[in-house]
């Protein structure tokens, strides 16, 4: 791997450590109000949604149908999200369900 690779790679991890440990420092010992932990709790499920939803439903720019894999195992994966509140469960289902829908479909 090239030396300037490394250095970027580095750099960025330090970059990353300088603009979150501040925050963490500070609320290291403190209670967060009651709705800011519900946010912080939804946060994940609501990123994972915000960035998967345009590359289920439009890949390459164009709308799929509602019948596919994707965007099926997407439904299941937001169903179990909500339910469980276990994100690795869920994606891994979705996973599962798409490997198994194109295997049939094959």
């Amino acid at each position: 791997m090239r030396p300037g690779l490394i250095l970027t790679f580095a750099a960025m991890g330090v970059a990353t450590y300088l603009t979150r440990a501040p925050l963490f420092l500070v609320l290291a010992r403190r209670r967060l109000p009651g709705w800011l932990e519900r946010y912080f709790a939804a946060l994940p499920i609501a990123l994972l949604t915000a960035l998967s939803l345009p590359l289920v439903l439009l890949p390459g720019g164009r709308p799929v149908a509602p019948w596919d894999p994707q965007v099926l195992a997407a439904i299941l994966v937001a169903v179990l999200a909500r339910r469980t509140g276990n994100l690795l469960l869920s994606v891994a289902a979705g996973v599962v369900l798409v490997a198994t829908l194109r295997a049939l479909v094959s």
